[in-house]
């Protein structure tokens, strides 16, 4: 039964499980932030002195349009629901279109008394690593040919996101070192040994987590300066400068707590 409302988990549709599979509510979640604070002198007040996003939750409650008397089909469809949530992955629903959730944990609800045939489970998909609900395609910003200098690049989402770099080199030469500004943060780095046709890439994972190569081998441990390319959502400038011409292209995903 094709519904209103629509959750697929890499790319297979809940509902086309099984017909008998009626989602009854999607709950999008927010994004939980533990805040720290010290209080204030003076009797009245706190200072914050630090904010960590945490996990986002997405309730997702459903029923199985069987009755009563049909306990072992009903617990069989139950079981492909626990599956599918199982696989993890993108999630992504109807009603949110070009966003999607990386679900890094899942937890099943109780199948009860399949006699119950009026009963609604809900099962909780939940993501750790990158607890935003994420733009499905980035934007993204070239510049064919450049040594030294900026581009421009529109950010999208509601909260902070990181971004993606690739220098392709075009000198025919080794390139060593090279530098990239955005957003307040820098990420320098040096004996890189990018030959003349290899790609530098700075890049992240569906665990969020840094990753650098050049021509394909890590040079993660020839970074200084940021953790990250951190750039809040609308206009950001990225400054690059490296020893040589290359081609650069610049992408962010919108996060969206």
């Amino acid at each position: 039964m094709i519904l209103s409302k629509r959750a697929a988990l890499g790319g297979v549709q809940l509902d086309e499980l099984h017909e008998a599979i009626v989602i009854q509510r999607i709950d999008p979640g927010t994004t939980q932030k533990n805040i720290s604070t010290v209080s204030m002198m003076g009797g009245a007040g706190q200072r914050i002195t630090g904010e960590h996003w945490e996990t986002l939750d997405v309730v997702i409650e459903f029923g199985i349009n069987l009755p009563k008397r049909e306990m072992e089909l009903r617990r069989q469809i139950f079981d492909m629901v626990a599956a599918w949530a199982l696989r993890g992955g993108w999630l992504t629903v109807n009603w949110m279109p070009n966003r999607r959730l990386w679900v890094d944990r899942v937890e099943l609800p109780n199948g009860g008394d399949m006699w119950e045939w009026t009963n609604t489970y809900s099962l909780t998909l939940r993501a750790y690593s990158v607890p935003f609900w994420q733009d499905e395609m980035p934007v993204t910003a070239v510049h064919q040919l450049i040594t030294s200098g900026t581009v421009g690049i529109e950010v999208g989402g509601t909260v902070q996101s990181v971004l993606d770099v690739e220098f392709r080199n075009r000198s025919g030469m080794t390139i060593n070192n090279f530098r990239v500004t955005a957003g307040g943060n820098e990420i320098v780095l040096s004996s890189l040994g990018l030959g003349g046709v290899e790609t530098l890439s700075i890049h992240h994972g569906t665990d969020g987590l840094l990753r650098i190569t050049a021509g394909g081998r890590s040079v993660l441990d020839r970074r200084t300066g940021s953790d990250d390319l951190y750039v809040m959502p609308g206009s950001n400038i990225v400054t690059v400068q490296a020893d040589r011409a290359g081609a650069l292209t610049v992408r962010s995903y919108g996060r969206y707590a």
